[in-house]
């Protein structure tokens, strides 16, 4: 792949801020003629920006009806945390520490946010987590209870940054319930923790539901040995 201009990208962000709005409501780059005449730019140097955004997902093209600008899968950041963890610029104990902070606000915002059908699937996700006798299904269940709550939180701005580091949590979670299954008295402790923050949220009270996040993840890291996670960074980045 070629280099980029990068005062071309700032030109372009800048461009796409006064683009219109399409008739069913989506945002519509400007031709290529168009976009060349506004940088002042050749044909080939705008097509390969525009090539190098449509492969980062950022836009997409229709045959006949032009380039409209999309929200990227969370893929994207997901590669930037990968990428970070691996070049030893972040480290697991940094992401835990991270999670810890956000799903404390999360859990907040969702015990006042959330709808009752929301409430239904966080429960089911819940015993799901605890009768779960499959570790990967246990994982996912697990990672899928804080989705929801993420989602419940009513914020995309929160969404897009805890799917972004799904990739690397659920390799931290995979660690983490080995370490827990090696106990049956861990796994329980844990997976009770899970049952406060469900009626923490049904309370619809803010500080309760802090609380419970709080003993959640007291008792997980309690419970899996968070101390060694420097091992457990070389794991992950080794992998």
């Amino acid at each position: 792949m070629s280099q980029i201009d990068p005062n071309l990208l700032d030109r372009l962000k800048e461009f796409v801020s006064i683009s219109e709005l399409s008739k069913d409501g989506r945002l519509k780059l400007p031709p290529e003629r168009a976009l060349c005449d506004y940088f002042d730019m050749h044909r080939s140097s705008v097509r390969n920006v525009l090539s190098v955004l449509h492969s980062l997902g950022f836009i997409e093209r229709k045959q006949g009806s032009g380039t409209f600008l999309k929200m990227p899968e969370p893929v994207f950041i997901q590669l930037y945390f990968e990428l970070a963890l691996k070049l030893n610029y972040i480290s697991v104990d940094h992401l835990e520490t991270a999670r810890e902070m956000f799903e404390k606000e999360i859990v907040q915002s969702a015990a006042v946010n959330h709808q009752h059908h929301e409430l239904i699937r966080l429960e089911k996700l819940c015993t799901k987590i605890v009768h779960s006798t499959d570790v990967l299904e246990g994982i996912q269940a697990d990672y899928e209870f804080h989705e929801q709550l993420a989602i419940m939180a009513k914020n995309p701005a929160i969404l897009i940054i805890f799917q972004g580091l799904s990739s690397v949590l659920k390799k931290v979670l995979h660690q983490r319930r080995i370490l827990a299954r090696q106990s049956r008295e861990a796994q329980k402790k844990t997976n009770e923790t899970h049952f406060a923050i469900v009626d923490a949220i049904k309370s619809r009270d803010r500080e309760k539901a802090r609380q419970a996040m709080q003993d959640h993840f007291e008792t997980w890291n309690q419970q899996t040995m968070r101390k060694f996670s420097h091992e457990e960074n070389k794991t992950l980045t080794t992998e």
